[in-house]
């Protein structure tokens, strides 16, 4: 008993410990307007943020948790991988990298300190550092679980969205319009107000008017949503406006194609069913009517062989 209040001791003074040199390290660590200019730049150099995303001010519980991200020291390799995976999953804020990680390292050290501390009283202090070692490696694993789950479904939501925007872009092109006119009239409708695609054009069109070359802006646009049908459309974008070709015709016949992938995609997922039903069907339907149809016959059986009715 001694020897377990000695570590739980230890393990109280550590988290108190880490807790009072990230409130101190918070409070001593004051940057002027240059510095904090700087590693804002900094930052967006080693995530590889373009130019259009909007410096706005974070709260101050997200500069805390972004400080708790000071403690361990990450390669410019790391904070770039982890920013641009941030940047596709739509979270586009300069200390996006810090604060993701500071969640990272506040949820694996509470959930070892609640997972020890809870289990202790229950199996001794042994098993419960060995359940509290598996709740900091759930703690390092969920937030890149959620991440990743995040990634996904805005990709899928970009990769179904994007015929319905290629017809709309189509049918100006045809009536007439430019492309940046196009693009506007995307990002004007209210269809796509909550749609992801046309707040991807929307920015777009921003650094257009701000004097970025169309075929940059373009290829950030494939960047920044890491699916690759937009880094296509953008490449057909930028060779038709390069060699003169009809855009109409090149939105119209890359619009079908679109629509014929998405359709094959359905059709695989349909087919994949049948294999998935296997798993249920096997572990919870199966058994249930075994137990049903084979039951009554066992009995009988038994009550055959043995000489004797089963009650």
């Amino acid at each position: 008993m001694p020897v377990s209040i000695y570590f739980i001791s230890i393990l109280v003074f550590i988290v108190f410990g880490l807790f009072a040199f990230l409130i101190l390290r918070t409070l001593v660590s004051r940057k002027t307007g240059v510095g904090e200019r700087l590693m804002e730049l900094k930052s967006a150099d080693a995530s590889g943020h373009s130019g259009s995303v909007s410096k706005k001010t974070e709260s101050g519980w997200s500069q805390k948790v972004g400080a708790v991200s000071t403690v361990l020291p990450m390669s410019a390799r790391t904070q770039s991988y982890y920013g641009r995976l941030l940047m596709q999953s739509g979270y586009r804020s300069p200390g996006a990298v810090g604060i993701f990680f500071g969640i990272k390292i506040i949820l694996s050290v509470g959930l070892f300190v609640i997972v020890t501390i809870g289990l202790y009283p229950v199996i001794g202090m042994k098993l419960a550092l060995i359940g509290g070692i598996g709740g900091f490696i759930i703690g390092l694993l969920a937030p890149n679980i959620y991440l990743r789950s995040k990634l996904r479904k805005r990709q899928t939501a970009i990769f179904h969205s994007l015929p319905d925007v290629l017809d709309l872009m189509t049918v100006c092109v045809e009536a007439g319009l430019g492309l940046d006119a196009a693009i506007m009239k995307i990002i004007q409708e209210n269809l796509f107000s909550n749609n992801l695609l046309a707040s991807e054009f929307k920015i777009v069109s921003q650094e257009t008017r701000a004097g970025k070359p169309r075929a940059d802006a373009l290829r950030d646009m494939g960047e920044r949503t890491g699916v690759e049908d937009i880094k296509t459309l953008a490449a057909l974008l930028i060779q038709t406006d390069r060699l003169g070709a009809s855009l109409s015709r090149s939105l119209r016949v890359h619009s079908d194609t679109l629509r014929t992938k998405r359709r094959q995609m359905a059709e695989e997922e349909a087919a994949k069913t049948t294999i998935k039903l296997i798993f249920p069907l096997a572990t919870c339907i199966f058994p249930a009517m075994f137990v049903v149809l084979l039951g009554p016959a066992s009995i009988s059986i038994y009550s055959a062989i043995f000489g004797h009715v089963v009650k």
